[in-house]
């Protein structure tokens, strides 16, 4: 075996040794909210991840929580009311997470919770996993996908979501049900999903499901461990270390763990409803206030080079222009907003992109990742406009407050009782004893 095989190996093996009695209280806190923030946006409903609900439903694969079988276990974030197979919950719950763009992440890049966190609660609900087991899982999972992140380094064309988010969505797995994590870890490595920037850029919804085919191969590969099948480390490393990527930074993965620095709390979460390679742009151009278009004659973005795989116009639909730097700009600078109704696609917007124009800064290429710059210019009828954003709010050098996090939480899930009720025992996972009460109704 070659030395990133072991490595590999090797970093699994150190994130499933995890300690949580070692962990440190504010990287509890922080997990907690990484859980809390991926459930959120697992449970904003869309038109199509409610129609696919309801056709499982149909078909039986989705049932009511009153008329559950004894498999259907695990909760439909997007149709609470309805349980599932925790494999199928992984998916839907995955699936429908990345529908509205506000997903966590980290740099360099990628979105573990998506994928580690929907197989992780689907399991700890199926076995009735305490709230401390769920967050040592989700920690590990996260920690092994973020190490895998550094790692590699994917070549363009190549987007994050699906691949390296299946290993540690089966290291949480395993840890909840007591497989091998380095068997299941394997597993999930055999079967890489090759997910590309391309239907992100068409507005192709099916784009959605690369994190949920993760998720649900987390899930089925610790059964796989079980029954006796072996799996390939060196298939990942043949599939992202030569043919969709490259190798970097191999040492990231073969390290102890460092409990003042794990993964989880090197992340970002999103107040932006579009890809976070526009963050920065989007909160330099509202910082210059509304601007009519009729006044605006030039608008330039300066920015690190990474960016510049979103530098085009988008096509006619919304997820199309929240993987579009031009579009989000224009967005900003027209609407004074970025939220997930901003981003409906309108005409007038799109006239106003076709009028910024991006460039990479060698200045601020040299400061990525630790930030990710961007300069908004607009030149008017009565002078020119400039703001500079090193790094966007939620970004961990720039945290949301709890109450702000709380907010994001509740407007996406609805501000009710039931929401709230969540928050609190989300946010609070280390008291909860139970994680299938987790999503209980409250009480009015």
């Amino acid at each position: 075996m070659s030395a990133t095989v072991h490595s590999i190996d090797d970093a699994v093996a150190a994130a499933a040794d995890l300690e949580m009695g070692r962990v440190p209280e504010p990287a509890v806190r922080h997990a907690q909210r990484v859980i809390a923030d991926t459930v959120a946006a697992a449970g904003a409903t869309t038109p199509e991840i409610a129609a696919l609900v309801a056709l499982d439903e149909r078909n039986g694969l989705v049932t009511p929580a009153g008329r559950a079988g004894p498999g259907h276990t695990a909760t439909v974030l997007p149709a609470p009311g309805r349980r599932t197979y925790p494999e199928h919950a992984a998916f839907l719950n995955a699936t429908a997470g990345t529908a509205l763009e506000l997903d966590e992440g980290m740099r360099p890049t990628g979105h573990p919770a998506v994928q580690v966190v929907p197989a992780a609660l689907a399991v700890a609900e199926h076995l009735h996993a305490s709230g401390t087991d769920l967050l040592r899982s989700v920690i590990a999972g996260y920690e092994v996908s973020s190490r895998l992140f550094r790692a590699f380094r994917l070549r363009p064309g190549v987007h994050p979501h699906g691949h390296l988010g299946a290993l540690g969505a089966a290291v949480a797995v395993a840890l909840l049900d007591g497989t091998d994590p380095v068997a299941a870890a394997r597993i999930a490595a055999t079967g890489p999903v090759l997910a590309m920037w391309q239907p992100c850029y068409e507005g192709a919804t099916a784009r959605n499901a690369f994190t949920g085919h993760a998720a649900a191969s987390g899930v089925r590969a610790t059964a796989m461990a079980q029954a006796g099948y072996s799996g390939s480390a060196g298939a990942l490393e043949e599939a992202f270390g030569r043919v969709a990527g490259e190798i970097v930074d191999g040492p990231e993965l073969s390290g102890p763990l460092d409990y003042g620095r794990l993964g989880i709390t090197r992340n970002y979460f999103k107040v932006h409803s579009a890809c976070a390679l526009t963050h920065c742009a989007i909160e330099a151009a509202l910082d210059l206030g509304t601007v009519p278009a009729a006044a605006i004659r030039e608008i330039r973005v300066d920015t690190v080079s990474v960016n510049l795989k979103i530098n085009r116009q988008p096509a006619a639909n919304d997820l199309s222009g929240r993987f579009s730097l031009p579009y989000a700009v224009a967005t900003a600078l027209l609407l004074g907003d970025s939220g997930v109704e901003a981003f409906r696609h309108r005409p007038e917007v799109a006239e106003l992109a076709r009028k910024v124009t991006v460039r990479a800064d060698a200045g601020f290429d040299a400061r990525w990742p630790e930030a990710a710059p961007a300069r908004v210019t607009v030149r008017t009828d009565g002078g020119t406009l400039t703001s500079v954003v090193d790094n966007p709010r939620g970004h961990h050098t720039r945290p949301l407050g709890a109450e702000e996090h709380r907010e994001k939480f509740v407007a996406l899930l609805g501000d009710s009782p039931t929401s709230r009720a969540w928050w609190e025992r989300l946010t609070g996972l280390s008291a909860v004893t139970d994680c299938a009460e987790l999503f209980a109704r409250a009480e009015r």
